[in-house]
């Protein structure tokens, strides 16, 4: 039914995925050479890889598809063994309906003015650079994306360690996370202590459990101090209330942590390369949030105000279609699946990869083309799946709606200040947990002509 490409014995394609880039490479290549699905053994484990939405939509609209395969959970095996993001079942639906309340609507629309605080912050780091010829902006992103996720997430605005180290040992992990699931090595415990990155995790995980060890008890005591909090629980809240073991709460803090800071840095930097890139629609956003909050560049933004940015959210919404922030979905079948005229027989691991659905030009015309009113509701594929940015079904993002909202109030203050410009730089695409680029994201920073004179 479905072509194979070739493979190795024992390490199936796995060989083609020598690095981050060449996963991307691979998966690209597949695609396009062979179809929008195809077979393969990824070491001794088969696989379908499928950018089809009608397997994504049989895999994800079902409530009982939710178990991702054993080569995720390798991936994590160290780092955060017993976290949301890892676990299957119903252990993974006790620890969902546990945190959906720390990011639901109403706690979301709380962080307003965490959300302006930050992104204000952000405004003044981003001054400096405005004369340099480019700026590499992601890192510049995560810093912001790391202050901001600490306070919304842990309530915590003074950590008794630097937060810049931990952001970078967390995003190494993630990025040891992919290594692991393309390395058979790493796949058995005998194994893996013969790789690199196993040793590198190690001694990133010292770091990272030495610091959570002492913010945990430090939070733990004031938690049972009896001192009434005047918040609504936020996820540390959460976490603290529960009889949950130490070795836990670090899961979730560094899974949660890694993957706020990660998810919300990666797009907000691909916006502005596009909207540098696409001057016209750079120039369309701004003229939608200057009509909504006028020169005062200093202003709060209201949740309200948020939600009246329509072009900016489709502005979002298409630069996460050309440039899909979480590159795979993983899961596998725990019974038989139909699929027209076949079956996806029970034990399969299907790999979604959402970024190569979405340049499909049967489902988007001109797919290399930067089009955000392919966005509006009269312009939408029919198939909902066919479009997914941050999972769909039962188990999609739980920060969804904080990743949203944070976005839009960082990009509207940018806008507001700051004018971006192409300067050519050329990305090198690779699959981490998030979608990357090796060379990193630069476009170059100039201030508006009005700002001066509201300074």
């Amino acid at each position: 039914m479905f072509p194979t490409p070739t493979q190795l014995p024992l390490l199936g394609i796995t060989y083609k995925a020598r690095n981050t880039v060449g996963i991307y490479n691979a998966l690209q290549s597949y695609i396009k050479e062979m179809g929008k699905n195809i077979f393969a053994m990824m070491g001794p484990f088969p696989t379908l890889i499928t950018s089809d939405p009608k397997i994504f939509s049989a895999v994800l609209g079902s409530s009982k598809r939710i178990n991702k395969p054993f080569v995720f959970s390798v991936a994590f095996n160290m780092m955060a063994p017993n976290s949301l993001i890892v676990v299957n079942g119903d252990e993974w639906r006790r620890q969902r309906k546990l945190l959906n309340p720390s990011l639901d609507y109403k706690n979301v629309m709380d962080n307003n003015k965490i959300f302006n605080k930050h992104s204000e912050n952000l405004i003044n780091k981003l001054k400096e650079e405005i004369n340099n010829e480019s700026v590499e902006v992601r890192h510049i992103l995560e810093d912001f994306t790391l202050e901001q996720s600490v306070e919304t997430l842990l309530g915590d605005t003074e950590f008794e360690f630097d937060k810049k180290v931990i952001g970078k040992c967390i995003n190494s992990l993630m990025n040891i996370a992919a290594k692991k699931c393309i390395s058979p090595l790493s796949y058995f415990s005998i194994t893996q202590i013969f790789t690199k990155i196993y040793w590198q995790e190690r001694n990133l995980l010292k770091i990272v459990h030495k610091s959570l060890k002492k913010f945990i008890e430090k939070t733990r005591k004031e938690f049972n101090s009896g001192v009434k909090i005047e918040r609504r629980p936020i996820y540390i809240d959460i976490l603290m209330s529960t009889n949950f073991t130490d070795a836990f709460i670090e899961d979730q803090i560094t899974v949660g942590i890694g993957a706020a800071v990660d998810t919300t840095a990666v797009t907000l930097s691909f916006i502005l390369y596009h909207l540098a890139k696409f001057p016209e629609i750079q120039q369309k956003a701004f003229e939608e949030v200057h009509s909504i909050l006028g020169e005062d560049i200093h202003q709060t933004i209201t949740n309200q105000q948020v939600m009246q940015m329509k072009y900016l959210d489709l502005v979002i919404k298409e630069s996460m279609r050309l440039n899909t922030t979480v590159p795979a979905f993983l899961r596998t079948l725990e019974e038989d699946v139909p699929y027209e005229k076949t079956t996806l027989p029970k034990g399969l691991m299907v790999i979604m990869i959402p970024f190569m659905m979405h340049v499909d030009p049967e489902l988007y015309p001109n797919p290399e083309k930067f089009i955000p009113e392919r966005f509006l509701p009269e312009n939408l594929n029919p198939n909902r799946y066919s479009y997914a940015p941050f999972n769909l079904g039962v188990r999609n993002c739980i920060g969804k709606l904080y990743a949203m909202v944070s976005m839009k109030i960082a990009l509207a203050k940018m806008l507001l200040n700051y004018e971006f410009v192409d300067v050519h730089h050329q990305l090198c695409l690779s699959v981490e947990l998030t979608l990357r680029s090796k060379t990193g994201i630069r476009v170059g920073i100039r201030k508006r002509n009005y700002v001066e004179k509201n300074e």
